[in-house]
């Protein structure tokens, strides 16, 4: 250990702080200024911040770079004597006793009034994980409006329904508009959500109040959508639905439509639980 060094020791964390100076402003007046002496020095280039670790650790004095860059940004409480240790060394490269204006007496006086953080890492991190939640909250937020605007919209067409009833077969069916297709489509995407989400009872409930207003092509239309997504349970509980509870003339305008979109595995699976609630019921209506 160099000569003048041997009071400097590691570990001395000096008194705990009374004051209202912050970390950053201590680090900004006095640890960045008395670095910036110790690196540059009085004559010759500039030290790099290494260098500096290395001349304090070559005077008795153990810190690492990465420790280093955290004191001087203020990001971590030094210990009382890592100031001491880079003062001196700041005294020895300039030959001034005040390096950068700056007296031993000062620094300490100073170091003891900054309120320092103890857990300042842990606290940083606790307010990154708060600020993520508040993004994945704010996320599901607008997952749940779009979700609300689908059942809406969704709620609208039943209500219309409801009051212009489709015209009976025998004197032609109601017309078809694309609109209610892409309608069919949106809410197909809502109930998967739903199922995907977690909320499984209320996609097969939504399922379940709209069947019965579906048209068949809208009915296909939610099937093709709920096939394409490999939404299995969903267009499984889908079938079951119109099978039990549309008419045999709709189940088979479903299933033609079905065949003719090249899904003949979901148009046989559906007349045949269509055939399947018939026999049990004696017959089909």
């Amino acid at each position: 250990m160099l000569e003048g060094w041997s009071e400097v020791r590691q570990g001395d964390p000096g008194a705990l702080p009374s004051g209202s100076a912050g970390r950053g402003g201590y680090a900004a007046r006095y640890l960045k200024p008395l670095a910036e002496t110790a690196r540059r020095g009085s004559a010759g280039p500039p030290a790099s911040q290494r260098y500096v670790a290395q001349m304090l650790a070559e005077r008795g004095f153990e810190v690492s770079e990465s420790s280093m860059t955290r004191y001087l940004k203020g990001d971590r409480r030094p210990d009382l004597a890592f100031v001491r240790a880079l003062h001196r060394l700041a005294v020895e490269r300039s030959g001034s006793a005040r390096p950068a204006g700056i007296a031993w007496a000062a620094a300490a006086e100073a170091y003891e009034r900054v309120v320092w953080c103890k857990n300042c890492a842990d606290l940083d991190d606790e307010l990154a994980e708060l600020r993520r939640a508040d993004e994945a909250r704010a996320q599901s937020l607008a997952r749940l409006a779009q979700e609300v605007a689908g059942l809406r919209k969704l709620s609208k067409a039943v209500r219309r329904r409801a009051a212009h009833p489709p015209v009976p077969p025998s004197v032609g069916d109601r017309r078809r508009e694309p609109s209610d297709v892409d309608a069919a489509r949106s809410f197909a995407a809502t109930a998967s959500d739903l199922y995907s989400s977690g909320r499984r009872e209320e996609a097969v409930t939504a399922l379940g109040e709209a069947v019965r207003f579906l048209t068949p092509e809208e009915a296909v239309a939610v099937l093709e959508f709920l096939h394409a997504g490999l939404h299995t349970q969903l267009r499984q509980s889908l079938t079951q639905m119109i099978a039990r509870e549309r008419s045999a003339g709709t189940v088979i305008e479903v299933a033609v439509e079905l065949k003719g979109r090249h899904m003949a595995d979901l148009a046989d699976g559906i007349l045949a639980a269509a055939a399947a609630g018939a026999s049990l019921r004696g017959g089909w209506a």
